[in-house]
């Protein structure tokens, strides 16, 4: 807040020649409609939302900088009470720069690794739930040092506290309405939570295991060959997507297999949610490598649970390999990507949890055809399906130019799949957006 705030000040004056400044503006409308109508407790099908960026960059000299990009969102039709105003810090920082080295000091987003829509190595930053789909990372408090040497750079990243998630608020589309899985659920095995029509959840104070969001460290190391580039990183620190689970409710038994490793609950309306932060370490590496026509990328990832006391699995494989291609078309271009993901998590048990739709890339495979026939208008398809859980995901959107800093984009996102499964438990949020961009 501090250096945001200093930022927008020394954007106004200029105490030396040294000193340059920039200050822009960026206005978001969207409308939003929901194809299958209304869900109780969300009875607006149709929602108008509007985001506003600040962004605003202060330098003196090549050596000192200060960047700033304050977030507001409001979205006044949302039913949850939490989701209607939002606003983050994404970027504050202070920069000072002399080369080799790189300090930053302040809020900070992080982009690591190189595949598309699934990368287990993007972990630093807490993300924003609120719609699962289009989730968007959260500022974190970080000093940051980077070196750079010829072939490769380091950087590193201290974090002494870090930011909490924001998963769907009480009311939210993207909580169960039907039926709710989990892992285990009162000592039981695998468990089905039949959920009543007049269902209500409200959420109780989060807890914090081991001190997880407390002196979380990042490291990364990046090497530069002549058209391969490799990744390799470490993170220790809370996990991205906390443990959610009902944790104060009143629940009947209506089937049990022998021993109890599964059971089907019917659950009174009232359902207190709690959100655990618990701490990861994951270690892994990424590249992406010109092979003459074609852009390869791979993935791999293994995260270590710290704790047991939530009976998440302690050991996580992550992979993913994609190939992609650029065509010409005419003065256009098409590209085309495949990606095949699979995960093992040590267990098949499934939860349906919105902050769990991970899981619908256990073993998946995504297709995506990009086209721009020129600078103006470009269209994107693309499909990815679950060969685990059986479920499917299609989204759509084109985007033309209207002006210079002005745009118009037209998306859909289209969900399928059996009542009990990742994709499938929301499978009534089909949706189409609407929204023009205006920056100056």
């Amino acid at each position: 807040m501090i250096i945001s705030l200093l930022s927008l000040v020394l954007a106004s004056y200029s105490y030396s020649s040294e000193w340059k400044s920039s200050f822009g503006i960026e206005l978001e409308a969207e409308g939003l409609a929901w194809t299958e109508g209304t869900q109780a407790p969300d009875l607006k099908q149709y929602r108008g939302i509007t985001t506003v960026k600040l962004p605003t960059t202060v330098r003196r000299g090549r050596s000192l900088r200060f960047r700033a990009n304050p977030l507001v969102q409001w979205d006044p039709s949302n039913a949850s009470k939490t989701e209607k105003v939002y606003w983050d810090f994404p970027e504050g920082f202070v920069q000072w720069s002399s080369l080799p080295w790189t300090v930053q000091l302040g809020m900070n987003t992080f982009t690591w690794g190189d595949t598309d829509v699934f990368n287990p190595l993007d972990v630093v930053n807490a993300r924003r739930f609120y719609d699962p789909f289009r989730s968007e990372k959260m500022g974190a408090p970080a000093l940051v040092v980077k070196r750079d040497f010829e072939n490769f750079f380091v950087e590193a990243v201290y974090i002494p506290e870090q930011s909490k998630t924001k998963i769907p608020g009480e009311n939210s589309r993207w909580l169960p309405r039907d039926v709710f899985r989990l892992k285990t659920f009162g000592g039981q095995g695998e468990t089905r939570l039949l959920l009543p029509e007049n269902m209500k959840y409200r959420f109780l104070p989060e807890l914090e295991v081991d001190n997880a969001l407390k002196n979380n460290l990042a490291l990364r190391l990046k090497f530069r060959l002549s058209g391969f580039d490799w990744t390799l990183m470490a993170y220790q620190g809370a996990a991205g997507t906390p443990d959610v689970r009902p944790a104060e409710v009143t629940a009947t038994p209506v089937a049990a297999t022998a021993g109890f490793t599964s059971a089907t609950f019917r659950l009174d309306p009232d359902v207190g949610l709690q959100a655990a932060y618990y701490p990861i370490r994951t270690t892994g590496t990424s590249f992406t490598w010109v092979l003459g026509n074609f852009l390869v990328k791979g993935v791999g990832a293994y995260t270590h649970v710290k704790n047991r006391r939530f009976d998440l699995p302690q050991r996580i494989w992550e992979n993913a390999l994609g190939i992609e291609r650029t065509f010409g078309v005419g003065k256009g271009s098409l590209t085309a990507l495949v990606q095949g993901t699979y995960v093992n998590r040590g267990n098949d048990a499934v939860e349906t949890t919105s902050v769990s739709l991970a899981r619908m890339f256990d073993e998946a495979v995504m297709g995506a055809l990009r086209w721009a026939p020129n600078e103006v208008f470009t269209a994107t398809a693309s499909y990815l399906r679950d060969n685990k859980f059986e479920g499917s995901l299609w989204h759509l959107d084109s985007s033309y130019k209207i002006r210079d800093g002005w745009r118009a984009k037209v998306s859909a996102d289209l969900l399928d799949g059996p009542t009990e499964t990742p994709l499938g438990t929301y499978r009534k949020n089909d949706r189409v957006t609407l929204s023009i961009l205006a920056q100056y």
